[in-house]
């Protein structure tokens, strides 16, 4: 069953919709982690609460479908997942919906082989496992693990073999192959490979009829029981870069297929109307297909193919912009010039793709004026190999670009693309994580209501947007703000009626401008971060231009805002109250927090409404710079319901003010023992009515004062200040003001000051002279 926005099919239960059961399902890994395009294949679910009332599988790209789901126990069901002849080889994110929620993404990895099972014993390079020349092993690697695999090869076939290790996201996993002959000879060995990142191939021409050995470890001869493969052993083809990388939307491109042992070939390939965020081409011959597709980017660009010679300013290749500029770096210190045109005060963006179709060209990019004398380069951009500039045309002319590799190296499979455009309105968005490195799933209870964060970074623009989701479960709405031209996130409210069928959607989010003056290029993408490494560095993560939206069981309980009549001033403070309706039968802790803090805004995040109440309140407190401006808040709320259940608030309305008034504070000084008044100037900016309270605080110990009243007439407060005689002596810098307006019933808290009290010891009295002692002046 397919839908309109990804590729979701589900298998129908009954559904308890008057009790929770379970929540927040948890999928961990499968069992397989593949299979062959053709077949059908049973997999394991494996994961926290997974087995609980199973419902849905959401697949977020074409080419696998749903037959069947079953519980196996709470934390375990069982799948079938038919896989169509034409699905793209690779990896395929999946999520797993339970009648109470959305799992977290994992990975299932499609291939073009038999499937088969690693045996032990195999780790003597003497008893091989044997494997048909064709197959795809799953195995394992555990501490000082190697596993041997035996294939039969005649001389002059092609022996192409690939891992999948770390990108089946489980663990830092990297793996190390070779194939061996019957003496021990390395034939061809690989660790790392441009084309897979820390996984490795090796495609090599059989010198001779006989058996070869496939060894795979890991690199340090480290593992575990998460430490699994795939290997894919075969004849199929394995280029490593299609050149020219890419083309137009529905375009159909030929391509050159690079790297490959025997030899170029050349194959076409219709690009898709709507790119996908990775789209690759899977090369294919009458040996079979590659294990893993070759990146091709899809952008509305001309290609302008080099013609060599082209290293010589003259001989520069030409074209006129926009286009992408495609060539290959075909040995060691080649240079690749385009020459263009462009007028005075023009801006272009000029990037170099690269590593991003795989290639192992490392660029520098240069632009020089048709003269040769150079304007701008750039090595790399923003941390990345690849080189970037923003190229702003000094006069009407002809340029040229320069591309060589870094090193001076080059070969036949340092394939890139210059890609020439005008600067673009662009937005980015993502859902934002409720935590750190935990992608961020929409489940709605039914008859509830959840609650996202989105930030949507402009790129070239400015100006207020509309930002909203796309297809949604049916009975799912969602309600949300304008997000205005000096802001980038805002909060989402989704809501489900009673009625909305248990189901699961995948769907974009999108902005334009409020006015539609303009297009803007919507690049929605959410990481699901897999494998990271030391200091969190992301090793590993899956990338998708879609997210999920599910409907749940109805909650046990819910939440409301009780709405402030009041503002909430800067540098001021304001009790938010929570309350809860907890049906018969739940009584459990249920901890509230504000979905997000405005800017300048701090609240409490431990607050919850405890067992045997139903309401609480969240503190909110700001500081000076605080945005003054009508904010519509939400709070959500979390709860264990045999596992985390959350639901969330209506909008609210918190208005953020500027103070009402200011102080000038005096300096003073006075003496232990001796009483003072404190008299503060008051400048009125809001008038208020009735009288405010203020309380003089940050007094040092030993003294001492009573609050004051105000009015929004007052230009001065003064506070009688009792000083002790043991009161503490020094420079006392944090004297404030609270000030305390009633403001339709509510109390509107100001902050206010600062000011200093020094206080001094008292000087000793003059000393007289003792009996006995000579006066002054007076003869010994």
């Amino acid at each position: 069953m397919t839908k309109s926005v990804g590729f979701i099919v589900a298998v129908c239960g009954i559904a308890t919709a008057t009790a929770v059961n379970a929540a927040s399902p948890r999928l961990d890994h499968l069992q397989p982690q593949g299979g062959q395009r053709g077949t059908e294949v049973a997999v394991t679910l494996i994961g926290g609460r997974v087995g609980q009332e199973p419902q849905q599988v959401l697949f977020y790209d074409p080419g696998i479908e749903l037959k069947s789901i079953e519980r196996i126990d709470d934390n375990q069901a069982k799948a079938t997942f038919a896989i169509a002849a034409d699905c793209q080889p690779g990896i395929h994110g999946i999520r797993v919906r339970t009648a109470t929620g959305l799992t977290n993404l994992r990975t299932f990895h499609v291939g073009t082989l038999p499937e088969i099972n690693e045996t032990e014993p195999n780790t003597e390079f003497e008893k091989p496992q044997p494997i048909a020349l064709g197959s795809v092993v799953n195995g394992v690697i555990t501490n000082e693990d190697v596993d041997y695999f035996v294939v039969e090869a005649k001389e002059g076939e092609r022996i192409s073999v690939e891992v999948e290790g770390l990108r089946l996201g489980r663990t830092f996993f990297d793996p190390a192959i070779a194939i061996l002959d019957e003496e021990r000879f390395e034939v061809a060995a690989s660790d790392d490979a441009p084309l897979l990142l820390q996984d490795g191939f090796c495609s090599v021409i059989a010198p001779k009829t006989g058996k070869y050995i496939v060894e795979m470890r890991e690199t340090s001869y480290r593992g575990d029981d998460a430490s699994t493969y795939r290997l894919h052993v075969g004849k199929f083809p394995r280029p490593t870069v299609a050149f020219p990388g890419g083309g137009k939307p529905g375009e159909e491109v030929e391509l050159k297929l690079l790297g490959d042992p025997l030899g170029e070939k050349v194959a076409k390939v219709k690009l898709p109307e709507t790119p996908p965020l990775d789209f690759r081409f899977a090369a294919e011959d009458e040996n079979g297909a590659a294990a893993t597709g070759l990146p091709l980017r899809v952008v509305d660009l001309p290609n302008v193919v080099e013609a060599e010679p082209n290293h010589e300013l003259d001989s520069a290749t030409r074209g006129e912009l926009p286009a992408a500029f495609c060539g290959v770096i075909g040995e060691a210190g080649d240079l690749d010039r385009f020459r263009f045109a462009a007028k005075k005060g023009e801006v272009w963006d000029m990037n170099i793709v690269a590593r991003e179709i795989r290639s192992p060209l490392d660029a520098i990019l240069r632009v020089r004026k048709a003269s040769g004398e150079e304007l701008a380069g750039s090595d790399d951009n923003a941390g990345r190999p690849d080189s970037y500039i923003r190229f702003t045309a000094p006069e009407d002319g002809e340029y040229v670009a320069d591309v060589v590799d870094q090193l001076n190296q080059g070969g036949s499979t340092y394939a890139y693309r210059l890609e020439i455009t005008k600067p673009r309105l662009a937005v980015d968005i993502v859902l934002e994580e409720r935590s750190q490195f935990e992608t961020t799933e929409v489940v709605v209870p039914q008859g509830g209501r959840a609650a996202v964060m989105v930030t949507a970074n402009r790129a070239e623009f400015g100006g207020d947007l509309n930002v909203a989701f796309g297809a949604l479960p049916e009975g799912v709405t969602h309600e949300t703000v304008m997000l205005t031209g000096d802001y980038n996130r805002l909060p989402v409210l989704l809501k489900a009626t009673p009625e909305a069928p248990l189901a699961g959607q995948l769907t974009t989010v999108t902005a334009e401008l409020t006015d539609k003056s303009q297009p803007v290029l919507n690049r929605f993408r959410q990481q699901t971060w897999l494998i990271r490494g030391s200091n969190n560095v992301n090793v590993w993560s899956h990338y998708a231009t879609q997210g999920a939206v599910a409907v749940a069981q109805p909650l046990p309980f819910s939440i409301k805002i009780v709405e402030p009549k009041a503002p909430l001033v800067q540098s001021g403070s304001k009790d938010l109250k929570v309350i809860a309706e907890k049906k018969d039968g739940f009584d459990g802790r249920i901890a509230v927090r504000m979905l997000y803090d405005p800017p300048g805004l701090s609240s409490h995040q431990g607050i919850g409404i405890e067992p045997g109440q139903t309401e609480a309140v969240i503190p909110l407190t700001t500081n000076p710079q605080a945005w003054p401006r009508d904010w519509k808040i939400i709070v959500v709320a979390e709860a264990d319901v045999n596992g985390t259940v959350r639901t969330a608030s209506e909008f609210a309305t918190l208005k953020i003010a500027p103070q009402y008034l200011a102080m000038a504070y005096p300096t003073v000084a006075t003496e232990q023992g001796k009483s003072l008044d404190y008299a503060i100037g008051i400048t009125q900016a809001t008038p208020f009515n009735g009288a405010a309270k203020v309380e003089l605080v940050g007094l040092p110990p030993g003294v001492t004062t009573q609050p004051q009243e105000i009015t929004k007439d007052s230009t001065e407060v003064k506070f009688p200040l009792q000083v002790a005689a043991d009161a503490r002596v020094g420079h006392h810098k944090q004297l404030y003001c609270v000030v305390t307006v009633m403001e339709n019933d509510e109390p509107v808290v100001h902050t206010v000051g600062t000011g200093e009290l020094r206080i001094d010891a008292p000087l000793p009295p003059p000393q007289t002279a003792q009996e006995g002692t000579p006066a002054t002046g007076e003869a010994s």
